[in-house]
């Protein structure tokens, strides 16, 4: 493996490793590339935004959507600030208060955080945890196969596998012939791949499931599709989620068949945010009451912020409350009251090239290339980004999700065969 590919798959594993209780044992052999993820999602976070003003903020952020520990994160920024990509850190009693960043662009992050992965002296267990990740991203592998394939000691796969599928990170499906092994992220940096092979090799009631969301990205998954279901479940559709008020999680299925294959893989923190603003529009067409709206007042949201000449929404009571989960994506700030005297906030779009391709991303999601246009006011962009309490990222959302009906592998079998065939994609 190049450094790139180590230190993309360490953000992966963390990834994975979100779902795993934090306080377990199991994951002490896994602290240096555990490490290095947190470092490339908090670098992928802040990446555009030149100064920091407000590191315990940040802290806070990075706790409740990228699950960064808050007492790793001092250790975080320092070991960003030993790459270079932050410096000037500010201390003040004893917390980081304010640094400013220069991540670079991700060809060069990861490559180096991949090098900073090395100089740590990774465990044997951290370098085939990262080298089953990343051959089972390019497609699935029978069991009896994936030691010399892989290139694993076989004494070590088995408690790989248990942690791998504790985390996700490798998921199993029981086939005829023999157990097959594949990693969610075939299906998430490969949708156009995987639609294909359900479309051509899977049941017709698969490649119906699969052609609704191609007809809607971001459709929205409830009891009544089980098989689009166990399609998130078994970690072959991205799905992200948005917890409503009453505390359901609600899956939003995307198939970004119309992106390219760099964006889905070596710039997949891009993709998170675009799908974050994606499941939130969602929701608020769905799922929004009175309120429900059409596509074109979702496009007008995006364009409203991407207007380089507004960029904000007038101040209003409730603003921290109903833009949480698009500031928790790291897409807007929450600027002061404009108004003389005021004590509200101001939504204002943290204009970075990363934020503005992820709404671009967003944008061409919701249209499918239609050229759809509208306007909207602050009052019903409102609205619309006011549902949800929280993001659920597809990793997690797949851990979760539980599908009402399960098919039989026998439904699956043309599509593991086909994919088996394929050998590595690149």
């Amino acid at each position: 493996m190049d450094r790139f590919d180590e230190g993309l798959r360490c953000q992966d594993v963390h990834a994975g490793l979100r779902n795993v209780d934090p306080n377990s044992g199991t994951l002490t052999p896994l602290a240096d590339t555990q490490l290095i993820g947190m470092a490339a999602s908090v670098a992928a976070l802040v990446r555009g935004q030149e100064v920091i003003g407000d590191a315990q903020a940040l802290r806070a952020l990075a706790a409740e959507q990228l699950d960064v520990n808050h007492f790793a994160f001092d250790q975080v920024v320092f070991a960003l600030d030993e790459l270079g990509f932050v410096e000037g850190v500010q201390r003040a009693g004893g917390k980081i208060v304010k640094f400013t960043e220069s991540v670079p662009y991700y060809d060069d992050l990861y490559a180096k955080l991949g090098e900073a992965w090395r100089d740590r002296h990774p465990s044997e267990a951290e370098e085939q945890m990262v080298l089953l990740v990343d051959y089972l991203a390019e497609g699935p592998v029978p069991e009896e196969e994936a030691s010399n394939r892989v290139g694993l000691d076989s004494s070590a796969l088995p408690r790989l596998l248990e942690l791998g599928e504790r985390s996700q990170l490798v998921k199993r499906i029981q086939m005829p012939d023999g157990d097959v092994l594949y990693s969610p992220f075939f299906g998430f940096e490969n949708p156009e791949v995987m639609g294909n092979l359900i479309r051509d090799h899977g049941a017709e009631s698969l490649a119906q499931a699969f052609a609704a969301v191609r007809g809607e990205q971001g459709l929205p998954v409830g009891d009544g599709q089980p098989l689009l279901q166990e399609a998130i479940a078994r970690g072959l559709l991205l799905a992200p989620a948005v917890e409503q008020p009453n505390g359901t999680l609600q899956p939003f299925a995307a198939l970004p068949y119309i992106l390219d294959h760099d964006l889905l893989r070596g710039r997949k923190p891009i993709l998170d945010k675009a799908l974050a603003l994606l499941a939130c529009l969602r929701c608020g067409q769905h799922f929004g009451g009175s309120t429900n709206l059409p596509p074109d007042a979702l496009i007008a949201v995006i364009d409203k912020l991407l207007d380089r000449n507004v960029g904000f929404l007038n101040p209003h009571s409730s603003h921290e409350r109903q833009y949480r989960l698009v500031h928790a994506a790291g897409l807007i700030r929450f600027g002061p009251d404009t108004r003389p005297g005021g004590s509200w906030v101001t939504p204002q779009f943290i204009d970075t090239p990363d934020n503005r391709q992820a709404l671009q991303i967003a944008r061409d999601l919701v249209t499918h290339g239609e050229q759809l246009k509208g306007r909207v006011g602050d009052e019903q962009a409102r609205q619309t980004l006011s549902l949800g309490q929280s993001f659920t990222a597809p990793m997690q959302t797949m851990h979760r999700t539980r599908a009402k009906a399960r098919t039989s592998p026998k439904q699956w079998q043309g599509v593991i065969d086909a994919a088996l065939g394929r050998g590595r994609i690149r």
